[in-house]
């Protein structure tokens, strides 16, 4: 059953099996012969392809151990005869299977070797295909960083090999990429490139996933005319196909984000009926549950109908983040009904479910990372073994210079005391150079990560990753940045982000809070970490009320050259794992629900205002003058409660706010 949160890897994967096998699906008759062939072929080349062939046909019929225990003989049988052409398909092969598995750091394992292998032999065409497939798996895992690299390498290598269908799939990847990342203007820039491609592929699924993300892109920016225009003419090609249902739920979500409940009701059962009739029952779960949230407010009795049935599906399908949200929507309705004691415990079932969720994605995403950290760690082991070898060398051409000393010293007493004065020098000169080279790297190193976490790294080669249970989380994003740096040179964009980014720094340092990272125009920091503090919320609010004055002492500044742009700012409190992302170039980063719900913060907030979620407003309302926006809809997470932060209570407050900062010291 397709999982729609992971619709375009999926694409990409379907594309990938296509070109790879052509129209060999999986007949039984068809693996059974092949099985028959490779036990009586020679042990040569031809036997590697014929095991690569079956590997596939059984990964077709999801017979996923089988094709791997056959993708395994290739590779054996590749490594004895030097077929690395082969060998790289076979590792290609068992990837997609444990991808299937969702064992995803033998995907990367596996996926990683396959392409070094291509890399190795030149074949562009294996290479742009492996850093596609990659590009989905860090997709997967939400590191999108790292998916847009693969993503661009695999443009780049397709559009050299003049291959449409791999170019079209990189195109509509990198769009969903800068989709998932709220850079919507970028977005539709790449899913619009795609366009000239369509006519002459004639391709269903490309159309539909090109058609579907723009509709994608333009509900996220509330522009749900357009958004229903293009959702439409998805449903019309997809008709005949198991998305038909799927497209109906959206149509109708959006109707219903324009304020045509009566329709987008009719769309819900339409949505259903297909459906039911097409025996799927995921679809059936989601549409139920879109069509409750619509009755919930207006109609809770009609509301609790259709969560009741679609809970009893869920529950039958295992669909636990789906059954999460039943779970929130009937406590929701039993509140608007009156029946407070079903709605405490549904409450509670929401809440269960939701920390089971959250700790199965966090594990699984650490397992990703941690192999993530210690292939990079491989690879950086190989460069201190060359650094040794440099420095032996090094120490073995200063030990010549001592023997040419020495035997110079028998001759003359002068060239003695010359030699013995100029290795003094030389010697104090190196060391000089080393130390001053041994100060600059730990300084980097500091300027990079926590120092807590830098001594960790010098002193035991790696950091543990470390689950912090409370923990404020902040994002600001400039408004309009894309279209206001279209305008400038790169010299004065760069200039520009400078300027902000800097002063932010010092806001960091003031309230001795921790500077993430910076993605783009968005500036990411935390506070309660590395060391875990009682008033992070508190001075998290301040920096966030710092960084909007910021922003509006630089409007006022009319000769600097500065740019005037809005700000927006989002924050967020609640547990989160930290920990150190690769070798080469060390990265400290979070990851947690309380992240990406302090994302959502920001891109839900208005410009020059800071925008809060219920956990931190209950932190900081005592001190703290908060407004109530009410409950707004939030994507993947539904209605959530929302504060704008108006300055501090009272007087004797606002006198004492700079004890944050001193505190902060």
């Amino acid at each position: 059953m397709i999982d729609y949160k992971k619709r375009t890897y999926i694409l990409m994967v379907t594309s990938l099996l296509l070109l790879v096998s052509g129209s060999l699906w999986g007949q039984n008759t068809r693996i059974d012969s092949l099985k028959n062939s490779v036990q009586t072929r020679l042990q040569d080349t031809t036997k590697v392809d014929a095991l690569n062939t079956l590997s596939l046909e059984l990964i077709q019929i999801d017979e996923l151990d089988q094709a791997k225990t056959y993708a395994d003989q290739a590779i054996t049988l590749a490594d004895a005869l030097g077929f690395k052409k082969g060998k790289a398909y076979a590792l290609k092969h068992k990837g997609i299977a444990e991808y299937y598995q969702g064992k995803y750091k033998e995907v990367l394992e596996n996926w990683t070797q396959s392409m070094q292998t291509f890399e190795a032999i030149q074949d562009t065409l294996g290479i742009a295909n492996l850093s596609s497939n990659l590009g989905g798996v860090y997709y997967d895992q939400g590191s999108l960083a790292k998916a847009l690299d693969y993503y661009l390498k695999s443009l780049s290598l397709s559009e050299k090999l003049q291959d449409p269908v791999r170019v079209t799939t990189a195109l509509l990847n990198i769009g969903s990429v800068f989709s998932q990342t709220n850079d919507y203007d970028k977005a539709l820039d790449y899913y619009k490139q795609v366009e000239p491609y369509l006519a002459d592929l004639n391709s269903i699924q490309l159309q539909s996933a090109y058609l579907w993300g723009l509709g994608e892109v333009y509900s996220k920016k509330n522009d749900h005319e357009n958004a229903l225009k293009y959702y439409k003419e998805a449903l019309i090609i997809n008709k005949d196909t198991p998305d038909y249902a799927h497209i109906l739920t959206s149509i109708g979500k959006e109707e219903r984000q324009i304020g045509n409940v009566q329709k987008a009701i009719e769309f819900f059962h339409m949505a259903y009926q297909t459906a039911k009739d097409s025996n799927q029952p995921l679809d059936q779960v989601r549409t139920l549950l879109a069509l409750g949230n619509t009755y919930k407010n207006s109609n809770p009795k009609k509301a609790l109908e259709v969560y009741k049935t679609a809970e009893h599906l869920a529950i039958e399908i295992e669909t636990n983040e789906e059954l999460r949200d039943i779970y929130q929507g009937m406590a929701l309705a039993y509140d608007a009904a009156g029946d407070y004691k079903n709605a405490y415990a549904y409450q509670n079932k929401y809440l269960e479910l939701k920390d089971s969720i959250f700790n199965i994605k966090t594990d699984d995403k650490i397992r990703g990372l941690q192999f993530d950290f210690e292939l990079d760690k491989k690879q950086d082991e190989i460069g201190l073994l060359e650094k040794e070898a440099v420095i032996t060398e090094l120490q073995a051409k200063r030990q010549k210079y001592v023997i040419y000393g020495t035997v110079a010293s028998l001759v003359v007493l002068f060239v003695l005391a010359m030699g013995a004065l100029n290795r003094y020098r030389y010697i104090k000169k190196t060391n000089k150079i080393i130390e001053n080279e041994k100060n600059r790297s730990e300084n980097l190193l500091r300027n990079i990560l926590p120092d807590e976490t830098a001594l960790e790294l010098k002193e035991h080669g790696k950091v543990q990753a470390k689950k912090f249970e409370s923990v404020t989380v902040m994002f600001t994003d400039f408004k309009g940045f894309t279209r206001y740096s279209e305008s400038l040179s790169p010299e004065e964009l760069v200039q520009a982000v400078d300027y902000f980014f800097s002063k932010f720094d010092a806001v960091m340092d003031k309230y001795g809070l921790e500077k993430i990272k910076t993605i783009g125009d968005a500036y990411m920091c935390a506070g309660g970490l590395p060391f875990p503090t009682e008033d992070h919320h508190l001075k998290m609010v301040q920096a966030g009320f710092e960084i909007a004055q910021i922003m509006e002492d630089a409007k006022k500044n009319t000769t600097g050259g500065i740019m005037n742009i809005d700000i927006r700012i989002g924050i967020n409190t609640g547990p989160v794992v930290a920990g150190v992302v690769g070798t080469r170039k060390f990265a400290y980063d979070i990851w947690g629900d309380a992240v990406n719900v302090a994302s959502r913060m920001e891109s839900m907030s208005e410009p020059g205002k800071v925008n809060v979620s219920e956990s931190t407003y209950l932190l900081i309302k005592d001190t703290y003058k908060c407004e109530h926006r009410g409950q707004i809809h939030v994507k993947n997470k539904g209605m959530m409660d929302m504060y704008f932060v108006h300055g501090l209570k009272n007087k004797e407050q606002s006198e004492n706010q700079s004890v944050i900062a001193i505190n902060a010291e």
